[in-house]
């Protein structure tokens, strides 16, 4: 992919808020996995890590000498509020996500269960009724727990996880 190429672009709400760099979030990730330490050199303002030789931060744009509007010097390590507040956004959507998908399975298997049971030629028929309600159970709940988990329950979880990234992060502007 080219950095022309739209399906490249992250998203970048205009809330206040920076959205954690791709870099951060790579970072944040290997450090609660064990795999990278919790040292370098990191952006002063959106704690992006930055290269021994970078001059302004690839996020943010702040200078990397602390000469910009906040004057925030590049910090050694990520504060552990700014982890947390990943850790906390990563799992309110995976929480979200994976309810939809499973409400998609759950109306897959009632609306297939509902059909067969209705319908005078499956009740007769155990053979049919496994013939029509396999398929419908597969691919019912493939499709349902795609549509509300990856699409509905995809936009309700990064809303409410970003508006605890944005409580977090007015809370440690705050407190810095």
């Amino acid at each position: 992919m080219t950095f022309d190429d739209p399906g490249d672009v992250r998203y970048h709400p205009d809330d206040g808020c920076p959205l954690f760099s791709e870099r951060l979030e790579d970072h944040i990730v290997a450090v609660t996995k064990g795999q990278a330490p919790n040292r370098g050199r990191f952006c002063g303002n959106c704690y992006t890590p930055l290269g021994r030789d970078t001059l302004h931060c690839p996020h943010c744009g702040e200078p990397a000498d602390g000469s910009g509007r906040g004057a925030l010097r590049p910090v050694d390590a990520v504060p552990q509020p700014i982890m947390d507040a990943l850790i906390a956004q990563r799992k309110v959507e995976s929480r979200w996500v994976t309810s939809f998908a499973y409400l998609g399975v759950l109306i897959a298997v009632i609306s297939g269960l509902a059909i067969v049971l209705s319908i005078p030629f499956f009740r007769q028929s155990i053979l049919w009724a496994t013939i029509f309600y396999a398929p419908w159970l597969l691919l019912g709940s493939r499709g349902l727990a795609g549509i509300l988990g990856g699409y509905y329950g995809d936009r309700l979880g990064y809303a409410k996880a970003r508006a605890g990234t944005r409580a977090a992060w007015d809370a440690w502007v705050a407190e810095r």
